[in-house]
């Protein structure tokens, strides 16, 4: 894809996300490109106003049952419904940063070789101070852009880490080639069917791009009951895909509880806001110092196993 696309289709998966989809939508429509633009959005059930807000926005909307949504599937009859390339994917809280986003969302699909690309979060501004950090330390965090490819092959001679590493791919704000996805659509998927796409990527000797010159801005202000289930699903998906284990040993959970209060507690002390935001801080961040922990232990256990959590 060297020449300039001449249409490119969003796609967004959406269920009661009113609170944010107003932003969004807004951000797409300042967007200066020099392709046409279709937005599409794949609604499971949605209770508020989110189809008022995005038909109201000229958005297409297409329905499923709610307990049809799977994150693999859903998105695949979504990119189907679309007729333009590249396909670009976001979430419903992710809300593109200036008029260039798309412009430069797509613009690593000069490199013939690259068929994925994904692109920068940045914290929202009531996010809580760990969160921040965590977030701009992240892959999707990073100042300078990447690009990540190995030989066909080698993928399998490396460990965990790396592989994870190099198929760090991330739904929340990011691009494909049509022609790849047709023969590698997302797997179903309960977590991580952003990753395991970047897996068949690299595995197919094809490159993945990172652009931080395309960003949203995404966190969230999640439950400890939330946090347990997601990091549970993760760290068991993370297993499946490439054997990582962070937490293999159940006597891990407490020493790790114990360097995260030790890291984190003041770190939230000195970059949280005075008053009731820096107690309810401290109180959440001594909370889920334990609580990751152990569902980073439970969800390899569960890979290993054949369970689900």
């Amino acid at each position: 894809m060297s020449a300039v696309p001449q249409l490119v289709s969003v796609v967004i998966p959406t269920r009661d996300g009113a609170d944010t989809l107003p932003e969004l939508v807004a951000a797409l429509a300042r967007q200066r490109t020099r392709f046409d633009v279709e937005v599409i959005a794949i609604d499971s059930g949605s209770r508020d106003a989110t189809r008022e807000i995005l038909c109201a926005a000229g958005v297409g909307v297409h329905e499923i049952a709610p307990g049809d949504f799977d994150h693999g599937e859903t998105r695949n009859a979504a990119i189907t419904l679309a007729t333009g390339d590249p396909i670009v994917l976001l979430t419903q809280d992710a809300v593109p940063q200036g008029e260039g986003f798309l412009e430069a969302l797509v613009a690593p699909f000069t490199d013939p070789e690259v068929v994925a690309v994904y692109g920068r979060q940045i914290p929202r501004a009531d996010c809580d101070a760990v969160t921040r950090r965590q977030l701009e330390a992240a892959p999707t965090g990073r100042d300078e852009a990447a690009r990540a490819q190995c030989p066909p092959g080698s993928l399998a001679t490396m460990q965990p880490a790396q592989r994870l590493h190099l198929c760090t791919f991330d739904n929340v704000c990011s691009a494909l080639r049509r022609e790849f996805w047709r023969d590698h659509p997302f797997p179903r998927s309960d977590f991580g069917e952003d990753v395991a796409f970047g897996r068949s990527v690299i595995e197919a000797g094809l490159a993945i791009a990172y652009t931080p010159a395309a960003a949203v801005v995404h966190s969230h202000r999640r439950s400890l009951g939330y946090e347990f289930r997601r990091t549970r699903l993760c760290h068991r998906r993370l297993h499946e895909l490439f054997e990582l284990e962070t937490l293999p040993h159940a006597a891990g959970v407490a020493r790790a509880t114990l360097a995260n209060w030790r890291r984190d507690l003041p770190w939230v002390w000195r970059h949280a806001p005075p008053g009731a935001e820096r107690a309810r801080q401290l109180l959440r961040i001594a909370a889920l110092s334990f609580v990751s922990p152990l569902a980073q232990h439970l969800g390899s256990r569960d890979a290993r196993r054949g369970t689900t959590s």
